[in-house]
């Protein structure tokens, strides 16, 4: 259990620096890149990732951004210094921390001890500086060999895969409202994912293909997609047939958003090894990309064949079935992930979407809950979370964690959707227009995004801009029940009872719940009632009551009560003598459900 003294950033932290001293320099970064996402501002966080960065370039950002951060923080203006960035200042002191901590006395820099008094001297000295500067990047360079050797995931090995893990620490309980209040411009320096992303290697390599690879696999790693374009491509020449440098250019261009770049480079990959399992599940995720509704089910099933204990592949499959709708099957195959990729909070992502779609909401929430517990800076846990937080009716919960979503990632349609429909929720109705208007720019053919966007016109009381959102609403889903009786009540709204009983008409066979078919019966009571047809609305008010009482609200049940006294007051008592001339009746005729007046 975390005590108030040691919190889980400051165990966090201690890690990142432990990694440093060891040379594993790549999770260091990922460490500190993760606390960076809480606190943006920490200037030494700033210094210590500088410490755990490849390229000059590089560490000089992260020092400038220190001192920018801290203008009196002297490890930045140290390394600064030392870099080339700043020129010899007098009095510079090594590297103190600002705000001192009980922990900090076990996080010294290996060069904090003080200097001999002749520092200053040698550090005006242009000669001095240069050759301090090249044995700097000396070291660095030995610290980034050194972590390769450290980590076996860099050493290639015949038809096996290699996945980063982590050790896990204890979690604090997020603040959502700080974090709200706290991001800013680091959203567009550091990539917004930052589970770490399986790597898959099969084909060994020597001499300069070997150092190439590794140096590919460490872009890849840091989202360098330009570099492990231009280093896999040299590997592929150098050693020419081997899948995986294709299948790593073409994971380069997806992970850019090149996608038919990205294609090519996977039908290369099958070109070269058919039974590369890996090729086929990004192209799958590609396709996805370009088109949501394109079937990749094919794909998925050769990852899977190929590589049976491939848990990536079963994860992506049981999503894909979740959209088609297939929730029984998504559940097998996410069972077969969570065996395959124990603790992993991307699993607990899909299972909290499968239950949602089952309607299991509060087993949704719990398991949105613990994919967030596993990772507090996955952004995707926090669009699940927002929508099991909604579902289970907690809405300040929901808009708190898809604000933070939305923040970050721009451009999610779903996640735009989902907070539009929190703040019609909340009767916000402006901002519930201004987040469904942006999930439309990002998708104008989501049907839930005109759907809630009806739903919220007519609330407003915009009869005729709910019913064109309703209607294209269902014309991007014709099976859509929730938006097709949204236009039956937005024609209502407008008194147009003969067009709105002839549109409900097409969705009585779409009823398959007791609250569905108690909603189609209520609306079809009402209608008949105003078109003109009493006693066939009466007979409808009569079957809606004999409805358990979850399936309809206490005003349905009011109004249908209500419609059947008045109906009965209103007929007159048949008189009880004979009358002397029946005449011929005339045949009733009900209204056509097909041809709209």
């Amino acid at each position: 259990m975390l005590t108030p003294e040691i919190t889980a950033e400051e165990m966090m932290f201690q890690k990142a620096v432990e990694l440093i001293e060891q040379g594993t320099y790549a999770d260091a970064r990922d460490l500190l890149t993760r606390l960076l996402k809480t606190d943006q501002n920490n200037a030494v966080y700033w210094v210590w990732l500088s410490a755990a960065m490849e390229t000059q370039k590089e560490r000089l950002y992260c020092l400038q951004t220190a001192l920018k951060l801290d203008p009196q923080n002297a490890a930045a203006q140290r390394g600064l210094t030392l870099l080339g960035g700043l020129p010899p200042t007098e009095g510079l002191t090594p590297f103190s921390m600002n705000h001192p901590r009980p922990w900090e006395s076990k996080l010294k820099l290996a060069d904090e001890t003080p200097k001999p008094k002749g520092f200053r001297a040698l550090a005006a000295n242009p000669v001095a500086r240069v050759v301090a500067i090249m044995l700097v990047g000396v070291l660095l360079i030995g610290g980034v060999i050194a972590g390769f050797s450290v980590s076996g995931m860099f050493q290639p090995q015949p038809t096996r895969r290699v996945i980063q893990t982590f050790t896990p620490f204890p979690t604090a309980t997020l603040d959502m409202t700080r974090q709200v209040e706290e991001r800013g411009p680091l959203a567009g320096l550091i990539s917004a994912t930052y589970t770490p992303t399986p790597i898959y290697a099969a084909t060994p390599y020597d001499g300069v293909a070997s150092d190439t690879y590794r140096g590919a696999i460490t872009a890849y790693q840091r989202g360098d997609w330009d570099t492990v374009v231009q280093m896999m491509v040299q590997v592929a020449t150098i050693s020419p047939g081997s899948a995986d440098t294709l299948y790593f250019v073409a994971e380069a261009y997806r992970m850019d958003g090149k996608y038919q770049d990205a294609l090519e480079y996977y039908q290369a990959a099958v070109d070269v090894d058919p039974n590369f399992a890996p090729t086929y599940l990004g192209r799958a995720r590609t396709n996805l990309a370009i088109n949501p509704r394109r079937s990749v089910m094919a794909d998925l099933d050769s990852a899977i064949n190929l590589d049976p204990n491939y848990g990536e592949a079963y994860l992506e499959r049981g999503l894909y079935l979740i959209s088609q709708n297939n929730t029984e099957a998504a559940m097998e195959d996410l069972r077969e992930a969570s065996a395959l990729l124990p603790g992993s909070p991307q699993v607990y992502i899909a299972l909290a979407r499968a239950e949602m779609a089952q309607e299991n909401y509060p087993e949704a929430l719990d398991a949105a809950k613990r994919a967030n517990e596993l990772d507090v800076v996955s952004l995707e846990s926090y669009l699940v979370l927002g929508m099991a937080y909604r579902a289970n009716g907690e809405t300040d919960k929901a808009l708190e964690a898809l604000e933070i979503y939305t923040q970050y990632s721009k451009d999610n349609s779903e996640a735009f959707t989902f907070l539009g429909a929190t703040y019609f929720n909340r009767a916000e109705y402006d901002k519930a227009l201004e987040a469904l208007d942006q999930a439309l720019r990002l998708d104008r053919t989501s049907s839930q995004a005109h759907y809630w966007r009806g739903e919220t016109q007519m609330a407003l009381g915009n009869g005729e801009d709910a019913i064109e959102n309703f209607r294209t609403a269902v014309r991007y889903n014709q099976n859509f029940f929730d938006a097709g009786i949204g236009l039956v009540r937005a024609l209502f709204s407008i008194d147009d009872f003969n067009n709105g009983y002839a549109e409900l008409a097409k969705y009585e066979k779409m009823a398959e719940t007791d609250q569905e078919r108690a909603q189609f019966l209520y609306l079809r009571a009402v209608a008949l009632g105003k078109i003109g047809f009493p006693k066939e609305s009466v007979r409808d008010w009569e079957a809606l009551l004999e409805f358990p009482e979850e399936a309809i609200s206490e005003e349905m049940r009011a109004e249908a009560e209500a419609a059947i006294d008045a109906y009965q007051t209103a007929t007159p008592v048949p008189p009880t003598r004979t009358p002397t001339r029946t005449a011929t009746p005339t045949q009733t005729r009900m209204p056509s459900a097909t041809p709209k007046p």
